[in-house]
């Protein structure tokens, strides 16, 4: 064949061939400028949805974290109040109990037996004991036999204010918590007028117990009136508190009048800055009293939760008195101490007690004196 013919041919081929690839690019081209068309529909959208998300997502954080504050503020108020409402609860079930063991003395004081005896009543066992006549006896009284346990109290009670008159007068009275019971001491004095017209003067030491038998009520479940003693022991009991007065008002002279007279006298001190024994007029006046309490103590302070008495005679005898001492000194430094004070007591010619030992026994625990109380 002719060349020529060949390349026309070939040409030919060539313009078809360019022709269809053309064609086929075009369409590749609308198909792309399609696809391109939706994807940045596409994008649009996604960037207009994207912006509403995150404006959510900025206003919901905000919300969170504004929740979050609110949360936290509330919980830590909550926690606040639930704390101030057990510490509230807890006082008021303390309260409940002081008021307890309040009313039972303002009742004996009132002759009020049937008031005494309902705040024995409850599931825990009743001890009570009057020690000396008029009334003297002990009852046990438990859950089993309380109808006839609790009359036979007020039977006791009955004969212990067999007068026509009484009128109570309350020297000292300590009523202290120790958890899950209350004690409550009294230091009575009962002027008391018979059918005849007689008068009668009774003292007594009168114990009470309360126990916390559930969230704010209270029984009285011990009671002991010691109406063993006289006006001496009475008198022995009013000048041991008498000197802690004296101490904590730092009234140098009544101090001075209560533990120097006739009899020798001692100071003991048993740990502290002071430790250590005063002995002899001279050396209680000048060391103790002058120096000590007059300088060197700013302060002092005493919480008694208890007091006892041992006596040989109506004019000699020992009064114990238990409880928590404050004491701080000039430069401003503080020390508290379970302590107990032991006063030896001797009447006086002219029938005042001067106490001729005075034992400050700062070197106990609160468990040691714990166990020595009545529960």
């Amino acid at each position: 064949m002719d060349v020529k013919y060949i390349l026309v041919v070939l040409i030919i081929i060539l313009f078809i061939v360019n022709i269809g690839f053309l064609f086929y690019m075009n369409s590749q081209v609308s198909a792309l400028q399609s696809a391109y068309s939706a994807l940045a529909s596409d994008y649009n959208t996604a960037v207009s949805d994207y912006s509403t998300l995150k404006s959510m997502y900025s206003s919901l954080y905000n919300n969170y974290t504004k929740l979050y504050m609110n949360f936290t503020t509330l919980m830590n108020e909550y926690k606040s109040l639930s704390q101030n409402y057990s510490t509230l609860s807890s006082e008021y079930n303390t309260l409940t109990g002081l008021t307890t063991i309040y009313n039972f003395f303002v009742s004996l004081s009132q002759v009020n037996t049937n008031q005494m005896e309902s705040l024995m009543v409850g599931p825990m066992p009743v001890y009570f004991q009057i020690t000396s006549p008029p009334g003297n006896g002990t009852v046990i009284a438990t859950p089993s036999n309380f109808s006839t346990a609790l009359a036979d109290i007020g039977s006791h009670l009955s004969q212990y204010f067999d007068y026509i008159t009484i009128r109570s007068f309350t020297k000292e009275l300590i009523i202290y918590y120790f958890g899950s019971y209350m004690l409550g001491e009294g230091l009575l004095a009962f002027k008391n007028v018979n059918a005849n017209g007689t008068t009668v003067n009774n003292y007594a030491i009168i114990y009470v117990v309360g126990q916390n038998i559930a969230p704010y009520k209270w029984q009285i479940t011990y009671v002991k009136i010691d109406n063993s003693i006289y006006v001496y022991q009475y008198n022995m009991i009013s000048t041991g508190f008498q000197l802690i007065q004296n101490l904590e008002t730092k009234n140098l002279g009544a101090l001075l009048s209560t533990l120097l007279g006739p009899y020798s006298s001692y100071v003991y001190i048993a740990q502290g800055p002071f430790a250590g024994n005063y002995s002899g007029p001279v050396t209680v006046e000048d060391m103790f009293i002058d120096t000590i309490i007059a300088k060197e103590i700013q302060s002092v302070s005493f919480t008694p939760f208890y007091f006892t008495i041992q006596f040989t005679s109506n004019q000699t005898g020992i009064v114990r008195i238990y409880g928590n001492m404050s004491i701080t000194l000039t430069n401003g430094t503080s020390y508290t101490y379970p302590t107990e004070l032991k006063l030896i007591e001797q009447l006086e010619p002219n029938g005042e007690f001067q106490i001729t030992g005075f034992n400050i026994l700062n070197d106990l625990t609160v468990t040691q004196i714990q166990s020595i109380i009545p529960k």
